[in-house]
Protein backbone atom coordinates (compact mmCIF):
# COMPACT_ATOMS: atom_id res chain seq x y z
CA UNK A 1 0.00 0.00 0.00
CA UNK A 2 1.57 3.32 -0.91
CA UNK A 3 2.37 5.90 1.73
CA UNK A 4 0.56 9.14 1.43
CA UNK A 5 2.24 12.18 0.91
CA UNK A 6 2.73 14.99 3.72
CA UNK A 7 3.23 18.16 3.63
CA UNK A 8 5.50 19.66 6.57
CA UNK A 9 5.72 23.33 7.65
CA UNK A 10 8.91 23.86 9.40
CA UNK A 11 10.23 26.60 11.80
CA UNK A 12 13.96 26.85 11.41
CA UNK A 13 15.51 29.31 13.63
CA UNK A 14 19.08 30.05 14.30
CA UNK A 15 19.77 29.44 17.92
CA UNK A 16 21.53 32.35 19.48
CA UNK A 17 20.43 35.06 17.46
CA UNK A 18 19.15 38.41 19.01
CA UNK A 19 17.02 39.50 17.57
CA UNK A 20 16.12 35.83 15.84
CA UNK A 21 16.77 35.12 12.71
CA UNK A 22 14.09 32.39 11.26
CA UNK A 23 12.62 31.07 8.46
CA UNK A 24 9.21 28.86 8.07
CA UNK A 25 9.42 26.64 5.44
CA UNK A 26 6.69 24.12 3.83
CA UNK A 27 8.38 20.75 2.36
CA UNK A 28 7.19 17.26 1.06
CA UNK A 29 7.74 15.04 3.80
CA UNK A 30 9.51 12.83 0.25
CA UNK A 31 12.28 15.87 0.39
CA UNK A 32 15.65 14.48 1.60
CA UNK A 33 17.76 15.23 4.33
CA UNK A 34 20.28 16.61 1.79
CA UNK A 35 18.30 18.05 -0.24
CA UNK A 36 16.49 19.38 2.88
CA UNK A 37 20.12 21.12 3.60
CA UNK A 38 19.92 23.06 -0.16
CA UNK A 39 16.71 24.52 1.29
CA UNK A 40 18.05 26.18 4.11
CA UNK A 41 21.59 27.16 2.32
CA UNK A 42 19.43 29.27 0.29
CA UNK A 43 16.40 29.98 2.88
CA UNK A 44 19.37 31.26 5.10
CA UNK A 45 21.71 33.03 2.46
CA UNK A 46 25.07 30.36 3.36
CA UNK A 47 27.34 29.43 0.99
CA UNK A 48 27.82 25.62 0.95
CA UNK A 49 31.66 26.17 1.63
CA UNK A 50 31.73 24.47 4.94
CA UNK A 51 31.04 20.91 6.52
CA UNK A 52 27.63 20.35 7.76
CA UNK A 53 24.96 17.82 9.66
CA UNK A 54 22.24 17.22 11.36
CA UNK A 55 21.32 15.47 14.56
CA UNK A 56 18.52 15.13 17.06
CA UNK A 57 20.24 16.44 20.28
CA UNK A 58 20.15 20.00 21.66
CA UNK A 59 23.57 21.21 20.73
CA UNK A 60 23.30 23.21 24.04
CA UNK A 61 21.61 20.94 26.23
CA UNK A 62 20.31 22.26 30.15
CA UNK A 63 21.89 19.04 31.75
CA UNK A 64 24.75 17.36 30.24
CA UNK A 65 25.40 14.07 32.13
CA UNK A 66 22.05 12.56 32.13
CA UNK A 67 22.29 9.16 31.22
CA UNK A 68 20.50 8.16 28.34
CA UNK A 69 18.01 5.61 27.68
CA UNK A 70 17.17 3.00 24.89
CA UNK A 71 18.24 3.66 21.27
CA UNK A 72 21.22 5.53 20.20
CA UNK A 73 20.90 9.35 18.88
CA UNK A 74 21.26 9.72 14.99
CA UNK A 75 23.56 11.83 13.21
CA UNK A 76 22.73 12.49 9.43
CA UNK A 77 25.32 13.36 7.49
CA UNK A 78 26.68 13.66 3.52
CA UNK A 79 28.28 10.20 2.30
CA UNK A 80 32.02 11.72 2.42
CA UNK A 81 32.11 13.14 5.87
CA UNK A 82 30.54 9.85 7.25
CA UNK A 83 33.41 7.95 5.61
CA UNK A 84 35.75 10.14 7.13
CA UNK A 85 34.28 9.20 10.90
CA UNK A 86 36.95 7.43 13.01
CA UNK A 87 34.14 5.69 15.08
CA UNK A 88 30.71 6.71 16.29
CA UNK A 89 31.86 9.00 19.68
CA UNK A 90 31.45 12.67 19.66
CA UNK A 91 32.79 15.06 21.94
CA UNK A 92 31.40 14.06 25.89
CA UNK A 93 31.56 10.32 24.90
CA UNK A 94 27.90 9.96 23.67
CA UNK A 95 28.05 7.65 20.94
CA UNK A 96 26.10 7.91 18.24
CA UNK A 97 24.15 6.36 15.13
CA UNK A 98 25.27 7.59 12.05
CA UNK A 99 23.16 7.94 9.07
CA UNK A 100 23.53 8.96 5.10
CA UNK A 101 21.34 11.96 5.00
CA UNK A 102 20.47 10.93 1.21
CA UNK A 103 19.14 8.23 2.26
CA UNK A 104 16.81 10.00 5.06
CA UNK A 105 13.47 11.80 4.36
CA UNK A 106 12.24 14.20 5.90
CA UNK A 107 8.88 12.29 6.87
CA UNK A 108 10.57 9.35 8.11
CA UNK A 109 12.45 11.45 10.51
CA UNK A 110 10.13 13.35 12.16
CA UNK A 111 8.01 10.33 12.97
CA UNK A 112 10.48 9.41 15.07
CA UNK A 113 11.41 12.39 16.43
CA UNK A 114 10.08 14.20 19.66
CA UNK A 115 11.37 17.24 19.63
CA UNK A 116 13.03 19.36 17.07
CA UNK A 117 15.79 18.49 14.36
CA UNK A 118 18.98 20.42 14.62
CA UNK A 119 21.14 21.94 11.87
CA UNK A 120 24.69 22.42 12.13
CA UNK A 121 26.53 24.43 9.51
CA UNK A 122 30.19 25.12 10.10
CA UNK A 123 31.80 23.29 12.49
CA UNK A 124 34.27 26.17 13.17
CA UNK A 125 31.73 29.05 13.58
CA UNK A 126 29.08 26.62 14.59
CA UNK A 127 25.60 28.15 13.28
CA UNK A 128 23.14 25.62 14.83
CA UNK A 129 19.74 25.73 13.87
CA UNK A 130 16.90 23.90 15.34
CA UNK A 131 14.28 22.57 12.62
CA UNK A 132 10.63 22.68 14.64
CA UNK A 133 7.92 20.79 13.09
CA UNK A 134 4.58 23.19 13.23
CA UNK A 135 1.87 21.00 11.24
CA UNK A 136 2.00 18.20 8.93
CA UNK A 137 -0.69 17.85 5.98
CA UNK A 138 -1.31 14.71 4.31
CA UNK A 139 -2.90 14.25 0.80
CA UNK A 140 -6.08 13.16 0.97
CA UNK A 141 -5.50 10.63 -1.81
CA UNK A 142 -2.84 7.98 -0.57
CA UNK A 143 -2.37 6.67 -4.08
CA UNK A 144 -2.22 9.51 -5.81
CA UNK A 145 0.64 9.75 -7.41
CA UNK A 146 1.44 13.59 -7.20
CA UNK A 147 0.62 15.39 -3.88
CA UNK A 148 -2.50 17.96 -3.83
CA UNK A 149 0.31 20.90 -3.36
CA UNK A 150 2.60 22.06 -6.10
CA UNK A 151 6.10 22.86 -4.49
CA UNK A 152 8.59 20.71 -2.86
CA UNK A 153 10.19 23.63 -0.83
CA UNK A 154 8.75 27.20 -0.34
CA UNK A 155 9.61 29.64 1.83
CA UNK A 156 6.52 31.34 3.60
CA UNK A 157 7.84 33.88 5.91
CA UNK A 158 11.24 34.86 7.61
CA UNK A 159 13.20 37.43 9.41
CA UNK A 160 16.55 39.32 8.86
CA UNK A 161 19.23 37.72 6.57
CA UNK A 162 21.47 35.24 7.32
CA UNK A 163 25.04 36.11 9.22
CA UNK A 164 28.29 36.74 7.23
CA UNK A 165 29.79 33.70 6.27
CA UNK A 166 32.99 33.35 8.06
CA UNK A 167 32.19 35.87 10.79
CA UNK A 168 32.81 33.75 13.91
CA UNK A 169 29.68 32.41 15.20
CA UNK A 170 26.80 34.34 16.29
CA UNK A 171 29.12 35.53 18.95
CA UNK A 172 31.44 37.02 16.23
CA UNK A 173 28.68 38.61 14.22
CA UNK A 174 27.02 40.17 17.46
CA UNK A 175 30.70 41.90 17.66
CA UNK A 176 30.81 42.86 14.03
CA UNK A 177 27.36 44.28 13.92
CA UNK A 178 27.88 46.48 17.27
CA UNK A 179 31.22 47.82 14.75
CA UNK A 180 28.94 48.51 12.00
CA UNK A 181 26.45 50.48 14.43
CA UNK A 182 29.15 52.72 15.48
CA UNK A 183 30.96 55.04 12.96
CA UNK A 184 32.99 56.29 15.98
CA UNK A 185 34.83 52.74 16.54
CA UNK A 186 38.38 52.33 15.22
CA UNK A 187 37.30 48.93 13.65
CA UNK A 188 34.45 50.52 12.16
CA UNK A 189 35.71 51.51 8.70
CA UNK A 190 37.62 47.50 8.42
CA UNK A 191 34.60 46.11 9.39
CA UNK A 192 32.30 48.52 7.22
CA UNK A 193 35.31 47.10 4.41
CA UNK A 194 35.03 43.57 4.94
CA UNK A 195 31.53 43.06 5.50
CA UNK A 196 30.56 44.96 2.21
CA UNK A 197 33.21 42.67 0.92
CA UNK A 198 31.74 39.61 1.72
CA UNK A 199 28.11 40.50 1.08
CA UNK A 200 29.19 41.05 -3.22
CA UNK A 201 27.12 40.80 -4.98
CA UNK A 202 24.87 42.79 -3.11
CA UNK A 203 25.97 46.68 -2.81
CA UNK A 204 26.27 46.86 0.98
CA UNK A 205 25.28 44.53 3.98
CA UNK A 206 22.25 45.24 6.07
CA UNK A 207 21.65 42.71 8.77
CA UNK A 208 17.77 43.46 8.89
CA UNK A 209 16.87 43.14 4.77
CA UNK A 210 15.24 40.13 4.00
CA UNK A 211 13.54 39.03 0.39
CA UNK A 212 11.20 36.06 1.29
CA UNK A 213 9.63 36.92 -2.38
CA UNK A 214 13.14 36.51 -4.05
CA UNK A 215 14.38 33.83 -1.82
CA UNK A 216 11.61 31.44 -2.19
CA UNK A 217 11.68 32.13 -6.35
CA UNK A 218 15.11 30.69 -5.54
CA UNK A 219 13.84 27.48 -3.86
CA UNK A 220 11.16 27.42 -6.91
CA UNK A 221 14.59 27.59 -9.11
CA UNK A 222 16.20 24.58 -7.73
CA UNK A 223 13.18 22.24 -6.84
CA UNK A 224 10.71 23.19 -9.35
CA UNK A 225 11.54 24.16 -12.78
CA UNK A 226 12.72 22.01 -15.13
CA UNK A 227 14.62 23.75 -17.55
CA UNK A 228 18.60 23.94 -18.44
CA UNK A 229 18.99 27.23 -17.46
CA UNK A 230 16.53 27.13 -14.50
CA UNK A 231 19.41 27.93 -12.71
CA UNK A 232 21.31 30.63 -14.34
CA UNK A 233 18.73 32.84 -15.69
CA UNK A 234 16.03 34.82 -14.06
CA UNK A 235 12.63 33.19 -14.68
CA UNK A 236 10.44 35.04 -15.67
CA UNK A 237 12.41 37.53 -18.08
CA UNK A 238 11.26 36.64 -21.44
CA UNK A 239 13.26 38.81 -23.19
CA UNK A 240 16.23 37.36 -22.05
CA UNK A 241 17.92 35.57 -24.65
CA UNK A 242 20.15 31.90 -23.61
CA UNK A 243 23.56 33.60 -24.88
CA UNK A 244 22.68 36.82 -23.11
CA UNK A 245 25.92 38.59 -21.93
CA UNK A 246 24.47 38.77 -18.00
CA UNK A 247 23.94 34.66 -18.45
CA UNK A 248 27.94 34.01 -19.23
CA UNK A 249 28.69 35.55 -16.29
CA UNK A 250 25.98 34.15 -13.87
CA UNK A 251 27.07 30.45 -15.14
CA UNK A 252 31.00 31.09 -13.78
CA UNK A 253 29.89 32.27 -10.77
CA UNK A 254 29.75 29.35 -8.00
CA UNK A 255 26.43 28.92 -7.77
CA UNK A 256 25.98 30.14 -4.26
CA UNK A 257 27.03 34.10 -5.46
CA UNK A 258 24.57 33.21 -8.75
CA UNK A 259 22.06 32.76 -6.44
CA UNK A 260 22.53 35.95 -4.33
CA UNK A 261 23.48 38.04 -7.66
CA UNK A 262 19.83 36.80 -9.27
CA UNK A 263 18.40 38.02 -6.70
CA UNK A 264 20.01 41.33 -6.25
CA UNK A 265 19.00 41.58 -10.44
CA UNK A 266 15.43 40.43 -9.92
CA UNK A 267 14.92 42.78 -6.84
CA UNK A 268 16.05 46.18 -8.85
CA UNK A 269 14.26 45.44 -12.43
CA UNK A 270 17.90 45.47 -13.35
CA UNK A 271 16.84 42.46 -16.54
CA UNK A 272 13.18 43.97 -17.00
CA UNK A 273 12.98 44.42 -21.05
CA UNK A 274 14.94 47.67 -22.77
CA UNK A 275 12.60 50.25 -24.51
CA UNK A 276 14.19 53.40 -25.60
CA UNK A 277 12.71 56.64 -27.27
CA UNK A 278 13.94 57.32 -30.28
CA UNK A 279 14.74 61.06 -29.55
CA UNK A 280 16.54 59.37 -26.01
CA UNK A 281 18.49 57.35 -27.95
CA UNK A 282 19.40 60.00 -30.41
CA UNK A 283 20.27 62.62 -27.66
CA UNK A 284 22.61 59.86 -25.88
CA UNK A 285 24.44 59.28 -29.02
CA UNK A 286 24.59 62.50 -30.44
CA UNK A 287 28.48 62.45 -30.02
CA UNK A 288 28.83 59.19 -32.10
CA UNK A 289 26.59 60.23 -34.65
CA UNK A 290 27.72 63.31 -35.07
CA UNK A 291 31.22 62.00 -35.92
CA UNK A 292 29.68 59.93 -38.59
CA UNK A 293 27.27 62.57 -39.69
CA UNK A 294 31.04 64.67 -39.64
CA UNK A 295 32.96 61.96 -42.01
CA UNK A 296 30.37 61.36 -44.43
CA UNK A 297 32.18 60.24 -47.49
CA UNK A 298 35.08 59.93 -46.15
CA UNK A 299 37.26 62.97 -43.87
CA UNK A 300 41.08 63.49 -44.82
CA UNK A 301 43.23 63.95 -41.99
CA UNK A 302 46.17 66.37 -41.40
CA UNK A 303 49.94 64.65 -42.77
CA UNK A 304 50.66 63.54 -38.65
CA UNK A 305 46.79 61.75 -39.13
CA UNK A 306 44.35 63.48 -36.63
CA UNK A 307 41.29 65.49 -37.79
CA UNK A 308 41.80 68.69 -39.31
CA UNK A 309 41.42 71.79 -36.92
CA UNK A 310 38.18 72.92 -37.62
CA UNK A 311 36.71 69.52 -37.75
CA UNK A 312 38.08 69.16 -34.34
CA UNK A 313 36.44 73.34 -32.74
CA UNK A 314 33.25 72.27 -34.54
CA UNK A 315 32.77 69.13 -32.90
CA UNK A 316 33.70 70.48 -29.45
CA UNK A 317 30.97 73.42 -30.08
CA UNK A 318 28.07 71.10 -31.48
CA UNK A 319 28.59 69.20 -28.46
CA UNK A 320 28.80 71.93 -26.09
CA UNK A 321 32.15 70.50 -25.02
CA UNK A 322 33.86 74.20 -25.58
CA UNK A 323 32.48 75.85 -22.84
CA UNK A 324 33.97 73.75 -20.42
CA UNK A 325 37.72 73.28 -22.24
CA UNK A 326 39.99 75.70 -21.20
CA UNK A 327 42.02 76.51 -24.87
CA UNK A 328 41.98 76.48 -28.56
CA UNK A 329 40.08 72.58 -28.63
CA UNK A 330 41.35 72.90 -32.24
CA UNK A 331 44.18 69.89 -32.24
CA UNK A 332 43.19 66.78 -31.63
CA UNK A 333 46.24 65.68 -29.71
CA UNK A 334 45.42 68.05 -27.65
CA UNK A 335 42.27 67.62 -27.11
CA UNK A 336 40.82 64.84 -25.11
CA UNK A 337 37.06 65.02 -25.80
CA UNK A 338 37.40 64.25 -29.55
CA UNK A 339 40.58 62.38 -29.30
CA UNK A 340 38.40 59.66 -27.31
CA UNK A 341 35.64 60.15 -29.01
CA UNK A 342 37.73 59.28 -32.43
CA UNK A 343 39.63 56.18 -30.79
CA UNK A 344 36.20 54.39 -29.11
CA UNK A 345 34.47 55.10 -32.42
CA UNK A 346 37.21 52.98 -34.06
CA UNK A 347 36.98 50.52 -31.21
CA UNK A 348 33.45 50.21 -31.47
CA UNK A 349 33.66 49.18 -35.19
CA UNK A 350 31.95 52.78 -36.18
CA UNK A 351 34.90 54.33 -38.32
CA UNK A 352 38.60 53.67 -39.62
CA UNK A 353 41.56 54.91 -41.14
CA UNK A 354 42.26 53.93 -44.47
CA UNK A 355 44.91 55.60 -47.02
CA UNK A 356 44.71 58.90 -44.39
CA UNK A 357 41.21 59.66 -44.73
CA UNK A 358 38.90 58.56 -41.53
CA UNK A 359 35.93 56.95 -43.18
CA UNK A 360 32.59 55.11 -41.99
CA UNK A 361 32.60 51.43 -41.65
CA UNK A 362 29.53 49.65 -43.58
CA UNK A 363 28.04 49.16 -40.00
CA UNK A 364 28.75 52.94 -39.06
CA UNK A 365 26.93 53.59 -42.75
CA UNK A 366 24.14 51.73 -41.52
CA UNK A 367 23.35 53.11 -38.01
CA UNK A 368 24.13 56.71 -39.35
CA UNK A 369 20.52 57.86 -39.20
CA UNK A 370 18.64 55.33 -36.90
CA UNK A 371 19.35 56.17 -33.35
CA UNK A 372 18.30 53.04 -31.73
CA UNK A 373 20.02 50.62 -33.38
CA UNK A 374 23.03 52.69 -33.08
CA UNK A 375 21.97 52.89 -29.05
CA UNK A 376 21.37 49.28 -28.75
CA UNK A 377 25.27 48.69 -31.13
CA UNK A 378 26.98 50.78 -28.57
CA UNK A 379 25.73 48.73 -25.68
CA UNK A 380 26.77 45.25 -27.48
CA UNK A 381 30.00 46.45 -28.64
CA UNK A 382 31.37 47.46 -25.78
CA UNK A 383 31.15 43.51 -24.78
CA UNK A 384 32.00 42.58 -27.57
CA UNK A 385 34.84 44.59 -28.96
CA UNK A 386 36.47 45.28 -26.03
CA UNK A 387 40.61 44.65 -25.47
CA UNK A 388 40.75 41.49 -23.72
CA UNK A 389 38.83 39.45 -21.64
CA UNK A 390 39.62 40.77 -18.53
CA UNK A 391 37.73 44.36 -20.03
CA UNK A 392 34.72 42.54 -20.94
CA UNK A 393 34.05 41.55 -17.65
CA UNK A 394 34.77 44.13 -16.13
CA UNK A 395 32.54 46.31 -18.60
CA UNK A 396 29.74 43.74 -17.56
CA UNK A 397 30.00 44.04 -14.00
CA UNK A 398 30.03 47.73 -14.78
CA UNK A 399 26.64 47.52 -16.29
CA UNK A 400 25.40 45.34 -13.56
CA UNK A 401 25.76 47.93 -11.31
CA UNK A 402 24.67 50.86 -13.09
CA UNK A 403 21.46 48.99 -14.19
CA UNK A 404 20.94 47.47 -10.40
CA UNK A 405 20.72 51.49 -9.58
CA UNK A 406 25.00 52.36 -9.13
CA UNK A 407 26.15 54.14 -6.76
CA UNK A 408 26.43 58.00 -4.75
CA UNK A 409 29.97 57.94 -5.35
CA UNK A 410 32.51 56.27 -8.49
CA UNK A 411 34.88 54.78 -6.10
CA UNK A 412 31.87 52.35 -5.45
CA UNK A 413 32.11 51.10 -8.82
CA UNK A 414 35.59 50.13 -8.48
CA UNK A 415 35.37 47.86 -5.04
CA UNK A 416 32.45 46.69 -6.74
CA UNK A 417 33.91 45.50 -9.90
CA UNK A 418 37.23 43.82 -8.24
CA UNK A 419 35.60 42.04 -5.85
CA UNK A 420 33.35 40.58 -9.03
CA UNK A 421 36.74 40.09 -10.75
CA UNK A 422 37.86 38.23 -7.85
CA UNK A 423 34.60 36.03 -7.71
CA UNK A 424 35.11 35.38 -11.62
CA UNK A 425 38.83 34.40 -10.45
CA UNK A 426 40.80 36.85 -12.07
CA UNK A 427 44.29 37.71 -10.64
CA UNK A 428 47.15 39.24 -12.18
CA UNK A 429 49.79 37.93 -13.78
CA UNK A 430 51.89 37.14 -10.22
CA UNK A 431 48.84 35.39 -8.94
CA UNK A 432 48.25 38.41 -6.59
CA UNK A 433 44.49 40.25 -6.27
CA UNK A 434 43.51 42.52 -8.68
CA UNK A 435 43.05 46.37 -6.78
CA UNK A 436 40.80 49.19 -7.09
CA UNK A 437 43.22 50.47 -9.26
CA UNK A 438 43.29 47.34 -11.58
CA UNK A 439 39.39 47.36 -11.94
CA UNK A 440 39.40 51.31 -13.16
CA UNK A 441 41.93 50.49 -15.46
CA UNK A 442 39.98 47.54 -16.81
CA UNK A 443 37.09 50.24 -17.55
CA UNK A 444 38.56 52.67 -18.94
CA UNK A 445 37.34 52.25 -22.26
CA UNK A 446 33.52 51.52 -21.18
CA UNK A 447 33.45 54.73 -18.69
CA UNK A 448 34.89 56.93 -21.77
CA UNK A 449 31.88 55.88 -24.11
CA UNK A 450 29.22 55.83 -20.76
CA UNK A 451 30.38 59.42 -20.04
CA UNK A 452 29.59 60.42 -24.17
CA UNK A 453 26.24 58.94 -23.49
CA UNK A 454 25.65 60.80 -20.32
CA UNK A 455 24.68 57.84 -18.51
CA UNK A 456 25.83 59.46 -14.92
CA UNK A 457 23.80 62.63 -13.54
CA UNK A 458 27.01 63.92 -12.88
CA UNK A 459 25.48 66.85 -10.18
CA UNK A 460 29.26 66.60 -9.08
CA UNK A 461 32.59 65.37 -10.14
CA UNK A 462 32.45 62.25 -7.83
CA UNK A 463 28.75 61.47 -8.27
CA UNK A 464 27.68 57.92 -9.33
CA UNK A 465 24.05 57.82 -10.01
CA UNK A 466 22.70 56.97 -13.40
CA UNK A 467 19.96 58.37 -15.39
CA UNK A 468 16.86 56.62 -15.83
CA UNK A 469 18.08 56.18 -19.73
CA UNK A 470 21.59 55.16 -18.42
CA UNK A 471 20.17 52.06 -16.48
CA UNK A 472 18.49 51.25 -19.30
CA UNK A 473 21.33 51.72 -21.40
CA UNK A 474 22.85 48.88 -18.64
CA UNK A 475 20.22 46.76 -19.17
CA UNK A 476 20.83 46.66 -22.80
CA UNK A 477 24.62 45.70 -22.30
CA UNK A 478 23.49 42.81 -19.61
CA UNK A 479 21.00 41.78 -22.67
CA UNK A 480 23.33 41.88 -25.01
CA UNK A 481 24.19 38.70 -27.35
Amino acid sequence: MTSPRERFRLRTSLLGSDPEIWRIIDVDGDLRLDELHDVIQVAFGWRDSHLHEFGELDPYPRSRDIPRIGRKPRRWMPAEELAEQDDHTFPGAVEYALVDEHDARVASVFDSLDGPLYYWYDFGDSWHHAIELIERERSDDPHASQPPWTRRAELVRGERRGPLEDSGGVGGYVELLDRLADPNSPEHADADGWARWIAWPEPEFDADAFDVAGVDHELALRFELDSDLSGVVVAGEASLASDAAIVGVLERLPEPLRRELRLRLRRTGALAPVAIEADVAGRMTRPYAWLLERVGDGLALTKAGWMPPAVVHEGMVELGWADDWIGESNREDVTPPMRLLREQAVRLGLVRVLRGRLIATAVGKRLRDDPVALWRHLASALLTRPRDEASRDAALLLAIEIACGGHTELRGYDQAITWGLDALDWSNGDGSELAESDAHDLTWDAWRVLGHLGVLRRKRWNDGRPTDEGRAFARAMLGAE
